[in-house]
C-alpha cells in the first residue's frame, strides 16, 4: 500500500534528508531540487574524500525524483515558480529571510498556489534570540536540556544518532498531513513550522514534570532510570547484554528463575524505589555485575524470556541482519542502486494490513539532475534553450 501515492512534494531541504524520505517511502512523488554540480550535501556523506557521491544518499534519496535549480539566478527561481502550482507541498530547512532572498517565502508561494502546504524545519525556529543561531545535534539537544540527564554523571552525553533531526523532521511531516487534509477540505494551505529544540523539549517528560509542579531536577544515571531498575547493559562472557526491570513483579521474576531468590527476598532490593534509588548504584549493580560476567548472552536470553522480563543482547547491524525477528517483519528491502547495485536497506516500518511485496518496492536514488530534461520538457523549454540554461549554471 502507497498512501500518499497521490501527493506531490518539492523537497527544497538541504543536509536534511528525512522529511522527503518519509513522504517518497509511503508513495508521494518527491522533486529533491539541488544544487548544480553539488547537489544536497548528503550525496557526499560518507565519501572517502567528501567530493564524490557517498553510501548515504543511496538510503536518503531512494524514491525521489532529482532536478538541478541555481535558486540564486533569477532563471533558477522562475523555473521553480513554474512548477509551485502542479504540487502539494513544499518543504525548506532555511528561514523565512532567506526564502524571501529567492523569492520564495510563505507569501509568494501562496500567490502562486494558495492550496500550497508549505513546510519550514529551523534548528531554534522562527523568532527570538535564536532564530540564526548556527546549529548540530549536540548544540540542539544541550540547549534542550537533554544532556542533563544523559550520559554518566561525571559528563553529559549525547545520542548516539541525529535524533533531533530525525523526530523534528517526521514531527513536520505529521503537521503538514494535517494541514493538507485540512486544505483538501477548505481548498486553504498553510504554512507549518517547527524547530528541532521545541522537538526536544516537547519529547522530554522531565520538561513536563518541572512545567506540572514535580519541581525534581533530573540526574545523569547512565543507562539508570529514576524510579525503576536494574535497568543497565552487562558484559558476559561472550559480548553485551542489556536489562530493564520496569516493576517489582519483573524483579522478583527475574531473580528467581536465574537461581538468586535472595535478590527477591532481601527487603533492600525487592521493592522499589529503595532498589532503584538507595541500593542499585553499589552492592546490587556490583553483583549484577559479576552474574552476568559468568554466563553468556544466550543464557541471560533464557532466563529473561523464561521470566517474560525485558532483556536481550545488544545487536550489532551485522547480526541484526540475519535476526529471525528482522525477517519475520520484513524490515529490510532490496533497492536497485545505481552506482551500488542490489543493496540491502531498511523499509518504511509502518505495515498496512494489506501489503504485499511490492508495497516494499521502491525506486532507487536517482543521478543528480536525472530529471532535468523531463520537467524543463513539461515547461515548453526546448533542447536548445536547456543546454543553454546547462551551460549558464542554472540548472
Amino acid at each position: 500500500m502507497k498512501p500518499l501515492r497521490s501527493l506531490k512534494v518539492l523537497d527544497l531541504t538541504d543536509g536534511n534528508p528525512y522529511i522527503g524520505s518519509m513522504f517518497a517511502d509511503y508513495g508521494a512523488e518527491v522533486l529533491k531540487i539541488e544544487k548544480p554540480g553539488m547537489g544536497d550535501s548528503v550525496r557526499r556523506r560518507g565519501s572517502a574524500d567528501g567530493k564524490e557521491e557517498g553510501i548515504y544518499q543511496a538510503y536518503y534519496h531512494r524514491g525521489k525524483r532529482s532536478m538541478t535549480l541555481n535558486l540564486k539566478d533569477p532563471r533558477g527561481q522562475e523555473i521553480l515558480k513554474r512548477l509551485l502550482p502542479a504540487y502539494d507541498m513544499l518543504a525548506v530547512n532555511q528561514s523565512e529571510e532567506a526564502m524571501r532572498r529567492i523569492g520564495l517565502s510563505y507569501e509568494e508561494v501562496r500567490q502562486i498556489n494558495p492550496r500550497m502546504i508549505y513546510g519550514v524545519l529551523t534548528p531554534f525556529g522562527e523568532e527570538g534570540p535564536w532564530k540564526d543561531l548556527p546549529d548540530y545535534d549536540l548544540l540542539v539537544m544541550a540547549r534542550a536540556g537533554l544532556l542533563e540527564k544523559t550520559g554518566m554523571p561525571e559528563k553529559p552525553t549525547k545520542f548516539g544518532f541525529p535524533l533531533g533531526y530525525l523526530y523534528s523532521s517526521w514531527h513536520l511531516t505529521a503537521g503538514m498531513l494535517a494541514a493538507y487534509w485540512k486544505a483538501v477540505q477548505t481548498g486553504e494551505g498553510q504554512k507549518v513550522s517547527t524547530s528541532t529544540w521545541h522537538v526536544m523539549m516537547a519529547l522530554d517528560d522531565t520538561f513536563a514534570e518541572c512545567l506540572l509542579g514535580m519541581n525534581t531536577l533530573p540526574k545523569r544515571l547512565g543507562n539508570g532510570f529514576p524510579t525503576t531498575n536494574p535497568t543497565d547493559t552487562f558484559q558476559c562472557q561472550n559480548g553485551w547484554f542489556s536489562l530493564s526491570i520496569g516493576s517489582d513483579a519483573q524483579w522478583i521474576a527475574f531473580a528467581q528463575t536465574a537461581g538468586r531468590r535472595d535478590w527477591a527476598e532481601d527487603p533492600r532490593y525487592a521493592h522499589d524505589p529503595a532498589r532503584s534509588m538507595e541500593n542499585y548504584f553499589g552492592d546490587l549493580d556490583g553483583q549484577l555485575k559479576e552474574f552476568f560476567a559468568g554466563i553468556t548472552i544466550e543464557e541471560a536470553d533464557r532466563i529473561c524470556r523464561e521470566a517474560m522480563v525485558p532483556g536481550g543482547p545488544c545487536n550489532t547491524v551485522k547480526e541484526l541482519v540475519t535476526d529471525e525477528q528482522v525477517a519475520d517483519r520484513r524490515m529490510l528491502i532490496h533497492v536497485a542502486d545505481r552506482r551500488l547495485g542490489d543493496t540491502l536497506q531498511i523499509g518504511r516500518p509502518a505495515k498496512f494490513l494489506r501489503d504485499d511485496a511490492q508495497d516494499d518496492e521502491i525506486a532507487g536514488a536517482p543521478e543528480l539532475g536525472a530529471d532535468n530534461e523531463q520537467i524543463l520538457a513539461q515547461l515548453d523549454f526546448s533542447k536548445k534553450q536547456m543546454q543553454e540554461l546547462r551551460e549558464e549554471g542554472v540548472v
